[in-house]
């Protein structure tokens, strides 16, 4: 039998050549990117191929990490261009870091020595669940992100259990590196610092109690806290802002008021609208809940069940707040770790045997009290009756989390990204409907920026001589073979050029509609009647209509050789 070293191994190359193969084809093959996906590869694009490369062209609206690892793979866009021109460099990432979640899944149950056939059947699940498969192969940052907080989860399932600190370290630097990749990694390190330090107060002696408790919570919360801290004063000395995702002209607040994106109007709709999209996704996640907490605490082991409840749920409970409360968008997407929170669930239904709590147990590990027959493999009759029937419940109930998933993502209120992915799994060229041609917009989204960017790369033009802020401009210059040939905001002379085109041998302008996001284009701002008239600087050399879903109608403006006073 393969150890489970070993299996972890063949787990992650599996999935990853899997995540992979759906990038390849989703992506490369088809076109279908996002947008948060493309910028991060073009943020990656500027740090190496800028006309200023330098670190932090990487920018500081996202945090930083899934861009900064993406540097190896953009760095090969010379040899093969879809590595920036479809984001595959983004694929690339998000397919190692969610196949690295699905090991901490199987993990989870290992560490349990839980049967081999179900701890398998529970990875499977979760690992092909249709929105993680997307979700993997997309650039997205939920890959990482659900990374980060499945390794952390595991390793405090793991303290729980022999109160060993050095899981304590690993779960506090995993939830760093989560708010490197997310925000909203704040919520998962404030649930589970306090839900540490409560275990540790509940467990030590009364003396030690709040000492002990303080040094366990800290581990956790510390490495979170130099993250945040270091993040924060690294973007105020160089941009002015400490948080530039919510002041800054490109943050999301702005980016929320900009394009009139619906929002709710009351707190409880907003709240409901959540809730439905996390049931949608994982319907079974209450009923699996409940049932791991009754089977928990009837054998003496509830305790590492509150991991899962606390550090998911306080980013779930996080979304749902900021979505109720105006300041976030109305994704499915942001409601993903309903699924790794499932499948922890239905591994901690199941009894873990009692040889494996003997590692490097600390002082205050709980008490191996449990009787035998309640331990999987038990020779009571009984007992082997109940737990194949936990088995069959817990795989059941988590398995009806892929037909779910996968209807969820085929609604347009709650899957607004997603069920575009039906003009390349269902492309039905005789229906006319408006949502099967929504559905062709949104799968051709950034296929005009690619278009443009081959028409400007076919001009020869020299450095310097395109102008475009990445607003909207980044799918453009991200696509480009020439990316030297593009002024862009993170370039240190890009407010010096924009003041004065002409003098700075700047040949073309791409102008958006000065509505909507166009309102916080630099261009736009410096010149708010370029688009419509060319701001006397410029006369319009073509106009570009956009096949994309919420995507501007391009004007490309060639830059007067002369300015008249």
């Amino acid at each position: 039998m393969l150890s489970s070293r070993r299996l972890s191994v063949i787990i992650y190359l599996v999935t990853a050549v899997v995540y992979l193969g759906v990038g390849y084809f989703l992506g490369v093959h088809h076109g279908f990117l996002l947008g948060d996906a493309l910028s991060r590869v073009s943020a990656a694009q500027s740090v190496l191929f800028s006309r200023d490369p330098h670190v932090a062209a990487i920018g500081f609206i996202f945090t930083p990490l899934t861009a900064l690892v993406q540097l190896p793979t953009v760095a090969l866009s010379g040899i093969w261009q879809p590595m920036t021109e479809f984001a595959y460099s983004g694929s690339i990432m998000s397919s190692l870091f969610m196949a690295g979640a699905a090991v901490q899944i199987f993990g989870i149950g290992s560490d349990r020595a839980l049967p081999r056939t179900f701890t398998l059947f529970i990875t499977a699940v979760f690992a092909f669940n249709p929105m993680i498969l997307f979700y993997a192969s997309n650039g997205m940052s939920e890959a990482p992100f659900i990374f980060f907080t499945c390794w952390a989860v595991r390793r405090l399932i793991a303290w729980a259990t022999d109160d060993d600190v050095h899981h304590l370290a690993a779960a506090g630097i995993a939830l760093a590196l989560g708010y490197l990749t997310r925000y909203d990694a704040v919520a998962a390190i404030a649930a589970a610092s306090i839900l540490v330090g409560a275990i540790t107060a509940a467990r030590s002696a009364k003396h030690l109690r709040w000492k002990r408790a303080m040094l366990d919570g800290g581990l956790i919360v510390l490495p979170g806290f130099f993250a945040f801290l270091g993040w924060a004063v690294t973007s105020w000395l160089i941009t002015g802002q400490a948080f530039a995702q919510f002041s800054s002209q490109y943050g999301n607040s702005a980016i929320l008021q900009q394009s009139g994106t619906q929002t709710p109007t009351e707190f409880i709709p907003g709240l409901e609208f959540a809730l439905t999209s996390t049931v949608m996704l994982a319907p079974t996640l209450i009923p699996l809940a409940i049932l791991s907490g009754v089977a928990g605490w009837w054998r003496h082991d509830w305790v590492p069940l509150l991991f899962p409840l606390f550090v998911f749920g306080a980013v779930l409970t996080f979304q749902a707040y900021s979505y109720a409360s105006g300041s976030t968008f109305g994704f499915l997407r942001f409601y993903i770790l309903a699924l790794p929170m499932a499948a922890t669930m239905a591994v901690l239904l199941l009894p873990p045997r009692a040889c494996t709590i003997t590692k490097r147990r600390g002082k205050y590990a709980p008490r191996q009290s449990l009787s035998p027959d309640r331990f999987p493999g038990s020779p009571n009759r009984t007992g082997r009756l109940r737990v194949w029937s936990a088995f069959t419940a817990s795989a059941l109930l988590l398995a009806v989390t892929v037909p779910s998933s996968a209807w969820a993502m085929s609604n347009p209120e709650h899957a607004p990204q997603e069920y575009g992915l039906g003009a390349i799994l269902a492309p039905e060229p005789d229906n006319v409907s408006e949502r099967k041609a929504t559905e062709h917009r949104i799968a051709a989204t950034f296929s005009t920026e690619r278009g443009m960017a081959e028409y400007l790369d076919g001009l020869d033009l020299p450095e310097g001589s395109v102008l475009a802020d990445t607003v909207y401009g980044f799918a453009v210059v991200v696509a480009s073979t020439k990316p030297k040939t593009f002024v862009v905001p993170s370039d240190q002379d890009f407010t010096a050029i924009l003041n004065d085109p002409a003098a700075n041998n700047v040949q073309y302008l791409l102008a958006v509609p000065n509505s909507g996001r166009g309102e916080s284009d630099a261009l736009n701002i410096r010149y708010p009647t370029l688009y419509e008239t060319g701001a006397d600087i410029a006369t319009l050399a073509l106009e570009v209509p956009n096949d994309g879903e919420n995507q501007p109608e391009w004007r490309i403006y060639r830059v007067l050789a002369e300015v008249e006073d």
